[in-house]
C-alpha cells in the first residue's frame, strides 16, 4: 500500500512528532547516555531550524516532540546568519544571502521534514559510530508520525500527554524527575530549555482556553495539571485529586529542587563553581557533559557528569 502523503500546510503549524526505534517490541536500546545525545541534537538543531520545539521527551526506545513549524520562511540575510552561525567551527564555506542556494536553505528551515530527518541520521550516524561493535543499517522502525495539533484545542493537551510519558511508563512517580525531557529539564534547572518559544506560543490561546502570560506562571499550570492528571488516572477522590492541585500550586521548596539533582552527587566527576570545574576538568582527556545545577545559598553549582551507556 502507497505512503499517504505528510499533511503540511503552508500556514503556521503545530506538531506532535514521534518515531521508535526498530527492533523487537520491549528493546530499550537508549540509556542515559543515549537519551542525553538526542536531547544535544534536539537542542542544537532547534538553533539552526526555524521550527520552534515546545517540548520533547526522549525515552528508552522512541522519543516524542511537540513543535510549531512557521508559516513564514526566513529571509536570506537571516536564513544566511543562522547557517553560518551554526557552521562556523565545521570549516564549511560561509554562505551569502544572494547565493541562489539560500533561497532552499530557507525554505528547509521551517519545514518538519527537514528538521527531523536531520535530527534521526544525525543520531544514527553517532548511535552506529560509538558501539563497542561498529554498527550499520537503519535504526529507527519506520518514518517519523507526525501529528497536526489544533492551537486552542490540542496543543496543551498534547504537551501534558508527552511530559507524562515516564509516569505512566512507571519510570517514575512525578514528571519532573525524569531528566530527559523538557519538563524535566525545567523542573531540575530552573529553566526551560526552548522556553522563549512556549512563552510565544502558549499565550495565542482565545476564549475560556486562555494561558497564562509569563513562563513562571505556565510553570505553575502545567504542575498543577500534572498533578490532577497522575491523581486522577491513579483512581484518588476528588478530594484527594484537589488536594494534589493545590499542593502542586506552591513552588517546590528548595530541598525538593537539589533532590531533583540527586544524581549528580553520583554520576557527577567534579562538582562546583563553573571556574573550579572548568579548571580540574581541563587537566583530563575526557569529554563529560557539563550541567549547570542552580543557585543554591552559595552561589551556582556546575558538575561534569558521567552518564551511563546502555550498549
Amino acid at each position: 500500500m502507497p505512503r499517504l502523503p505528510r499533511i503540511k500546510p503552508t500556514t503556521g503549524t503545530y506538531y506532535h512528532i514521534t518515531n521508535r526505534i526498530a527492533g523487537m517490541p520491549g528493546e530499550f536500546l537508549f540509556g542515559d547516555v543515549e537519551k542525553q545525545k538526542l536531547v544535544d541534537l534536539i537542542k542544537r538543531l532547534g538553533r539552526y531550524f526555524t521550527v520552534e520545539v515546545l517540548g520533547f521527551q526522549v525515552m528508552s526506545n522512541h522519543y516524542h516532540l511537540v513543535c510549531y513549524a512557521p508559516e513564514e520562511r526566513p529571509d536570506s540575510d537571516t536564513a544566511a546568519e543562522r547557517h553560518n552561525r551554526f557552521h562556523e567551527d565545521s570549516g564549511k564555506a560561509a554562505i551569502r544571502p544572494d547565493d541562489p542556494k539560500c533561497a532552499e536553505i530557507a525554505a528547509q528551515m521551517r519545514d518538519i521534514s527537514c528538521f527531523v530527518g536531520r535530527l534521526q541520521q544525525q543520531f544514527t550516524c553517532w548511535y552506529n559510530r560509538t558501539r563497542p561493535r561498529r554498527r550499520r543499517g537503519i535504526l529507527w522502525a519506520d518514518r517519523f508520525k507526525s501529528v497536526v495539533l489544533e492551537r486552542d484545542t490540542a496543543l496543551w493537551n498534547c504537551l501534558c500527554y508527552i511530559e507524562l510519558n515516564p509516569v505512566r511508563a512507571g519510570m517514575t512517580v512525578d514528571p519532573a524527575d525524569y531528566r530527559f525531557g523538557s519538563w524535566g529539564e525545567w523542573s531540575a534547572t530552573g529553566k526551560h530549555p526552548f522556553g522563549r518559544n512556549l512563552e510565544r506560543r502558549l499565550p495565542e490561546y482565545q476564549g475560556t482556553e486562555a494561558r497564562a502570560r509569563v513562563l513562571e506562571d505556565i510553570r505553575r499550570q502545567f504542575r498543577v495539571e500534572f498533578a490532577r492528571i497522575v491523581a486522577a488516572e491513579t483512581g484518588q477522590s476528588t478530594a484527594d485529586i484537589e488536594q494534589a492541585m493545590a499542593d502542586a500550586d506552591r513552588e517546590p521548596v528548595f530541598t525538593t529542587r537539589l533532590d531533583r539533582r540527586v544524581r549528580y552527587w553520583t554520576d557527577g566527576v567534579i562538582i562546583g563553581s563553573r571556574t573550579f570545574v572548568l579548571e580540574i576538568a581541563s587537566a583530563f582527556r575526557s569529554d563529560p557533559e557539563k550541567h549547570r545545577l542552580g543557585k543554591t545559598p552559595a552561589g551556582e553549582l556546575f558538575s561534569w557528569a558521567r552518564l551511563r551507556r546502555t550498549a
